[in-house]
């Protein structure tokens, strides 16, 4: 029989791995932002482009709200 030390090195042992893995899913999961929809073609082909100053606010795939389409387009994101 095990005594209790020893059980509990035992299960120090086998968490270890477990925590670990599951660290590494949870840091994964939590990337998200402007990379996960950046288009960086649209970002060459509008880089340079001057923007009107009409500021209706649209939504870009990256959840964040941008003064207008092309203000979204120049920085690499698509309309939502």
């Amino acid at each position: 029989m095990l005594q209790p030390r020893a059980t509990m090195k035992v299960l120090k042992i086998s968490f270890t791995p477990f925590l670990l893995l599951l660290l590494v899913i949870l840091a994964n999961a939590c990337k998200k932002g402007p990379s996960s929809c950046y288009d960086e073609q649209l970002y060459q082909q509008y880089k340079d482009k001057g923007c009107t100053a009409d500021c209706p606010g649209v939504t870009g795939c990256d959840g964040k709200t941008y003064c207008n389409e092309c203000e979204a387009n120049r920085q690499g994101i698509r309309k939502k």
